[in-house]
């Protein structure tokens, strides 16, 4: 096998172990299910690691392993690939939605609203059995604030944080909550 070969192996092997690694720790978690591609990408990995072994053992065979190892190794790091995209993003929404779950002070949460604000950062946590994704829409595209589901269960801390949303679209944008929820009614 030529050095290149050997190089671009090892690379795929390499970056398929990372993925997996890093779908593994966070797929389960964010996505609550184990997706069928996670377990066909370790499954592809170890066909690539078994070919490994018979290289090394069958010198008719190296050029057929050869092509084996690239196929396995590629189509394990082709579906980590489709699974890091997937759920890179609600990692990173889960991260920024733990920096507020440490606040525990509406103290605090003032506090923070006032950074938010300052950065262009603000936030709008909404309690309730379901997910409003035209109020999500909306406050995404017409006023920037990043819209959390909660849940059921109201959290006094995200209450007092709320508050000050609600003053901030009040006096910046010369609306409330309610009439933002009166016309995705009207829509």
């Amino acid at each position: 096998m030529r050095n290149r070969t050997k190089y671009i192996l090892l690379t795929l092997g390499i970056l398929s172990i990372i993925l997996i690694y890093y779908n593994d720790k966070y797929v389960l978690t964010e996505t609550s299910f184990d997706p069928i591609e996670l377990k066909y990408s370790k499954w592809f990995f170890a066909i690539g690691i078994l070919c490994v072994g018979i290289y090394f053992f069958n010198k008719n065979l190296r050029n057929i392993i050869t092509k084996i190892m690239f196929g396995a190794f590629g189509i394990c790091l082709a579906l980590n690939l489709f699974l890091y995209i997937q759920t890179y993003k609600s990692v990173q929404i889960q991260k920024r939605y733990d920096e507020y779950y440490e606040l525990k002070t509406c103290e605090k949460m003032e506090e923070r609203f006032a950074t938010d604000l300052q950065n262009g950062e603000i936030k709008y946590f909404q309690f309730g059995i379901g997910y409003d994704v035209e109020l999500e829409k909306i406050l995404e595209k017409k006023y920037d604030i990043e819209m959390f589901g909660m849940g059921c269960m109201i959290q006094s801390e995200f209450e007092c944080y709320n508050k000050l949303v609600y003053k901030y679209l009040k006096e910046s944008h010369n609306e409330s909550i309610n009439d933002i929820y009166r016309k995705i009614d009207n829509e």
